[in-house]
């Protein structure tokens, strides 16, 4: 799409936020994860804005947001939320957080009393990165602070290493094609090493999980059948979530489930909103 000044926004601390929003009807508003931007979307945005008001936007540091020298911390990225929200007059949302953006999407959940929401899609995102807790998997389970640094630091001293273990981690079980590999490379690369070590050490401090005990609006839960993260995770998350909620498993797809599988998600999707809309309604 032709960029124009429509797609961006200031924050309330002067960070411009760059989103996209096409269709009518229910707004969706998907973030994406760590490094990663709108376009990761594009499958899911082009099946579904027939139907809904789809909006997929840039975390700030990332993509065609603002390069942050600091605040690029869990609760600054979940009051970019509620002001993108503010900004477009959202009502009823469906706010879908991938992977670190799960966290942050539970963060505004609890930080602003579930402002403006009709319900909640956390996608394969760990709560609690650093838990000690047998159903994480996360690299830098309990307080593993060296791994983090062994597999993060090369973002900053070995950037080709980086991106090819990155890769690997969120490939297709390994089987990612070039064509792909190119471009989420190219998008991941508009991401500083700086603002982007901000956010996952903080992410991975952030202890979101009893967070979920708290939760009115309904909840779908998508995990994939990952090391990385894996089912056991997603099973902990509906023990503890007492209202409404639903899982959906994947084990073909990976940490990309909504790229590789994206019929089956964005069928998934559509009736987890329409359901949560009949819920709240």
């Amino acid at each position: 799409m032709k960029i124009t000044t429509e797609n961006f926004f200031k924050t309330s601390d002067g960070a411009i936020i760059y989103y996209e929003d096409v269709g009518s009807g229910i707004p969706i508003l998907m973030v994406p994860g760590f490094l990663c931007t709108t376009k990761f979307f594009c499958k899911n945005v082009e099946a579904l804005c027939a139907k809904y008001r789809m909006i997929t936007m840039d975390p700030r540091g990332q993509g065609n947001s603002s390069k942050s020298l600091c605040s690029n911390n869990m609760r600054r990225n979940a009051l970019d939320i509620k002001e993108l929200i503010d900004h477009l007059n959202l009502e009823n949302v469906i706010l879908l957080g991938w992977s670190v953006a799960a966290s942050v999407v539970v963060s505004y959940a609890a930080e602003f009393n579930e402002h403006k929401l009709a319900g909640l899609a956390l996608v394969d995102g760990s709560l609690h990165p650093f838990s000690g807790e047998p159903w994480n998997h996360h690299r830098g389970k309990d307080y593993n602070i060296d791994n983090w640094f062994a597999t993060y630091q090369p973002l900053v001293y070995n950037p080709q290493k980086f991106y090819e273990e990155f890769t690997a981690r969120i490939s297709n079980h390994g089987n990612m094609p070039e064509e792909d590999r190119k471009w989420i490379m190219a998008e991941c690369m508009k991401t500083m090493p700086w603002t982007a070590m901000e956010i996952h050490y903080d992410f991975c401090h952030t202890n979101n999980v009893p967070n979920l005990e708290k939760l009115k609006v309904p909840v779908a839960v998508f995990g994939s059948d990952s090391k990385a993260y894996g089912l056991d995770m997603v099973n902990e998350y509906m023990r503890r979530i007492p209202g409404y909620s639903e899982t959906h498993e994947f084990y073909e797809s990976g940490h990309l489930m909504f790229y590789y599988e994206s019929e089956k998600f964005n069928n998934c999707l559509d009736s987890f909103a329409r359901k949560a809309c009949e819920i709240i309604s």
